[in-house]
């Protein structure tokens, strides 16, 4: 390279033992066409046979029923929808931070995802286990790299309503963004997606427009809508994952009953997360989980700290941590050829 030129791009892939760990993961739990669908579409649906064993999808329904049981003192009608029929809350006001669109009544006050319950990662070990879950860990991996962190677990329900959620991204950053994932959002679907069940929508291929939509592509609406948006059809138990920039929004339910969505979005560690969990988590909790749980969780976080005495004590804890987690891999993370890596 010539003194005072640009060095020369390196290909995060090439040479690189962490992604030759993330391909041969990814290979031994059959999910390479669910890659490549991820690659081509942005987003993909993984069924609930290979991504929830051991009944997993149902034992987070019935925990999540629990918790919003315990948060609000009524357990959800799953069957009927009774107790979130036009929901209100949070997103539903005016001054929403989500805005919404109506369908089929310009009054509509509902909200577009139901009711939002954030933090269950503190609400029993079933939890713990889905964010641990490998099938999971694998596609996050391949987006965000090893030292990818949780950005925040919540759990959406959702009954029938007369609203749409618009079009959107969930890396909210100006434009253009970059071409890889900053953001990956593996979300449990709980109940059966379908357009009538009010399912997510996504515009295939999105991701590569490096962009947001523009206000007047965001819209869902049946007839003046964006024409590329397309819903999922997938069965209860599925884990759907998209890159953080691929368009997405979500139909109005249509139909009796509820649908039970708990995306766990996952981030870079240089993106500003959804909760802070850095000095949140118990040693139980590691120590139940093992090295990775960890750094998913921000416990290697050197920065944010909130009292200054305290800087030099976590920049240790979070080293031996890290060294912990790369003795797991095998070491791959001290053999990367760049600081900053896609993969590391």
């Amino acid at each position: 390279m010539a003194s005072g030129t640009a060095p020369d791009l390196v290909d995060p892939r090439a040479n690189n033992p962490a992604f030759d760990k993330i391909m041969a993961e990814i290979d031994h739990l059959q999910l390479s066409s669910y890659v490549e669908e991820l690659d081509a579409q942005g987003f993909t649906v993984i069924p609930p046979e290979i991504a929830c064993p051991n009944a997993l999808d149902k034992r987070l329904l019935d925990a999540i029923l629990n918790v919003a049981e315990e948060r609000n003192g009524v357990r959800p009608d799953l069957e009927g929808g009774s107790t979130h029929l036009n929901y209100g809350g949070r997103f539903a006001e005016p001054d929403a931070t989500l805005s919404k669109e109506s369908v089929g009544d310009d009054t509509a006050e509902d909200s577009p995802i139901g009711e939002f319950f954030q933090s269950l990662l503190f609400e029993g070990e079933v939890f713990e286990e889905a964010l641990m879950n490998p099938v999971l860990l694998a596609m996050t991996t391949y987006l965000l790299g090893y030292t990818c962190n949780l950005s925040g677990m919540s759990a959406f329900v959702k009954g029938p309503n007369r609203t749409n959620l618009p079009l959107h991204s969930d890396t909210l950053l100006p434009d253009p963004l970059p071409s890889h994932a900053l953001i990956c959002n593996c979300s449990y679907a709980l109940t059966e997606y379908s357009r009538e069940n009010g399912s997510i929508a996504f515009v295939p291929g999105s991701h590569k427009l490096n962009r947001a939509p523009y206000a007047h592509e965001r819209s869902l609406d049946p007839e003046t809508g964006n024409p590329d948006a397309v819903h999922v059809e997938a069965k209860a138990g599925s884990l759907i994952v998209f890159h953080g920039a691929t368009w997405h929004g979500a139909y109005n339910r249509q139909v009796e009953g509820l649908r039970v969505t708990m995306p766990v979005l996952m981030s870079r560690t240089f993106m500003r997360s959804e909760e802070h969990l850095c000095e949140m988590i118990s040693d139980e909790m590691i120590e139940r989980n093992g090295p990775r749980f960890a750094i998913l969780t921000q416990q290697a976080f050197q920065y944010s700290f909130t009292d200054y005495r305290k800087s030099a004590e976590r920049g240790e804890r979070g080293a031996k941590l890290f060294k912990a987690y790369d003795e797991q891999l095998g070491g791959v993370l001290n053999k990367i050829p760049l600081q900053l890596d896609l993969y590391g």
